[in-house]
């Protein structure tokens, strides 16, 4: 093993992996363009080129540069002049962050550091898939239902596997495969036990199946009380991508960090409906984004929620 790979301190990591965030910040715009269209041929994302939304002219490779490209062409497509929306460069821009970012809080090339750079990466996708079009695609999120199960399989089946690392002079560090790396993360805390692969199952089921019970619940009830006073009663007060979104966030970081997402994106979500509310902008059947908030409170449940939970039971005692 490298040398330089032990030593490599996390702003030269940073460095180099955020390029490769912008690539992935790019085709994270292919998807959240294409996935919510309706006719199957406009959803390849695999063979069809990439074109001009507006006028559909094909992107020549200098064209193609995340983020440079869209500056170079001051925003605007070299064949039509369409204005290019700002969106294009900023999910490029947060697709390099979340990379260079990803070294920080996980220990680089990890299991887990996997783990959350591909999360974060899809979260960007069904963040403005649902802030732009309220639509959480299946395309996505069903393999990442698959992938939390993956996620903890090596745990499983090799359990407390060591690999050996050369050092500077020479010196041999043993470390946890799945759970230490190379270069350590300055804001890293493991806070309780990895996920396992029954912690994932139970969060797949519980994130999809309990929301589920309670929005039935939910707009029965409300349903009700609505008919007895003669309002229009409502179908649905959530939408089934929300479901799928805490489904895979439950496989990938178990349970009780699904229920902490579920209650922060509910609380960001009540934050700002109720001012919509207020002002009357915003109604009943007013759609809102909670795949949104959903994402928002994924970092700080993940990272924070056991610390949150020790707080509030110390607080009731």
């Amino acid at each position: 093993m490298p040398t330089a790979l032990l030593d490599f301190p996390p702003p030269a990591l940073s460095i180099l992996l955020f390029p490769f965030g912008l690539i992935v910040g790019s085709f994270a715009n292919v998807l959240i363009h294409r996935l919510p269209l309706e006719a199957a041929e406009d959803r390849n994302v695999v063979t069809r080129p990439s074109h001009c939304p507006s006028c559909h002219a094909p992107l020549r490779w200098h064209q193609n540069i995340p983020l440079l490209s869209w500056l170079w062409l001051r925003g605007r497509c070299a064949a039509c002049g369409w204005r290019i929306p700002f969106r294009y460069p900023l999910v490029e821009v947060l697709g390099g962050l979340v990379a260079a970012g990803s070294v920080w809080v996980f220990p680089f090339g990890t299991l887990i550091w996997w783990k959350g750079l591909l999360c974060g990466w899809a979260l960007l996708v069904l963040f403005f898939t649902d802030f732009t079009e309220y639509f959480l695609p299946d395309a996505i999120q069903f393999p990442l239902m698959a992938l939390g199960i993956l996620f903890a399989l090596p745990q499983l089946f090799w359990p407390e596997t060591t690999v050996r690392i050369w050092t500077t002079g020479n010196g041999i560090l043993v470390v946890d495969r799945w759970a230490n790396g190379l270069q350590p993360a300055p804001l890293w805390s493991l806070l309780g036990e990895a996920v396992s692969w029954k912690t994932s199952l139970i969060g797949i089921v519980a994130g999809y199946g309990g929301p589920w019970i309670f929005e039935r619940l939910y707009v029965l009830v409300r349903n009700a009380m609505v008919k007895a006073a003669g309002g229009q009663a409502i179908e649905a007060g959530m939408g089934m991508g929300d479901f799928k979104m805490l489904a895979w966030l439950g496989a990938f970081w178990g349970w009780q960090a699904m229920l902490f997402i579920l209650f922060g994106g509910a609380a960001l979500m009540v934050a700002f409906a109720l001012p919509l509310i207020i002002l009357r902008r915003a109604g009943a059947q007013t759609l809102l984004p909670f795949g949104c908030t959903l994402a928002l409170a994924t970092f700080p449940a993940v990272f924070y929620g056991p610390a949150m939970w020790s707080w509030y039971l110390g607080a009731m005692r």
